[in-house]
């Protein structure tokens, strides 16, 4: 009579698969849910929405990108209308304690608040959508990466004052001081901005025309349906930023111009995220 077959811990192949099954026969089965929403999640979750309903969704980075609404008629997720009417009311209580938390760092800071000019387009995770929005994966709301401030304020220096070479601004040690290079690292600390505003969300929409010529490299030819995408902006929105040092930030020039001026200057006149060159992630100051 053949042996049963063991694998490496010795036990038998056939009280494995026995196991299995009896597992499975303990995981309690949820009924397939219908839900009004048409959102793809497990039936359990699925349950408890169609309970509470989706307004009860505090958190927008959780109703956006986990309770995304699918679209039949498309065939696939598109933001519903629901989305520009969310409640951002207990953002402030965030933003005080993030401020907190700077200020206990006790580093030189400096400030300022300016209002996004007529839309911000910043965001570049991944998303179940063509296009996403940058949301602060905890707070659930609007926010600028320290990473694309820094990058914004160094590219328009090295535009505005170094011919656009780059090569040319890492000679500079005033330049180097502040921003770092591969051997050095950069004493002038960017921190996320943060809306202290309430956040206005809209959905806005590009148009592309020759996406067969784009993507197949076919004749950009006008007989061609075009194919609108939405994407999600925020407008009316004002934010706080802040840049810090371990050192007074006066001390830090770049062709005479302090460190403080340069990153104001730039975020007014550069722009920042996406479209910027349709006139979009402009920054102004806010008028009191």
């Amino acid at each position: 009579m053949a042996k049963k077959k063991k694998n490496k811990n010795n036990i038998s192949i056939s009280n494995i698969a026995i196991k299995k099954v009896e597992r499975k026969k303990t995981v309690k089965q949820y009924p397939k849910c219908e839900n009004q929403y048409n959102i793809k999640v497990p039936n359990d979750t699925c349950s408890v929405i169609s309970k509470f309903g989706l307004e009860k969704i505090d958190n927008f980075h959780l109703k956006l990108n986990r309770y995304a609404q699918f679209d039949e008629g498309l065939d696939r997720f598109a933001f519903d209308e629901s989305i520009e009417e969310f409640d951002f009311s207990d953002y402030k209580d965030i933003l005080q304690i993030d401020k907190e938390i700077i200020e206990k760092l006790n580093l030189n800071l400096y400030e300022c608040s300016l209002k996004v000019d007529y839309r911000l387009k910043i965001g570049a995770e991944q998303s179940i959508y063509k296009t996403s929005l940058r949301l602060h994966h905890i707070y659930g709301i609007p926010y600028i990466p320290a990473s694309a401030i820094k990058g914004v304020v160094r590219s328009y220096i090295i535009i505005e004052k170094f011919d656009s070479k780059e090569e040319e601004a890492l000679k500079d040690s005033e330049f180097i001081n502040v921003f770092g290079s591969q051997e050095q690292e950069g004493r002038v600390i960017f921190f996320d901005a943060f809306p202290i505003t309430k956040p206005t969300i809209k959905v806005d929409i590009m148009n592309p025309h020759y996406g067969h010529y784009y993507n197949e490299g076919k004749a950009p030819t006008d007989d061609k349906n075009p194919i609108p995408i939405n994407f999600l902006t925020v407008e009316n929105t004002e934010f706080q930023f802040f840049i810090a040092s371990k050192e007074n930030l006066e001390s830090f020039k770049i062709k005479d111009k302090s460190i403080e001026k340069w990153f104001k200057e730039a975020l007014q006149n550069h722009g920042i995220g996406g479209k910027s060159a349709v006139g979009y992630g402009y920054l102004e100051e806010v008028k009191k």
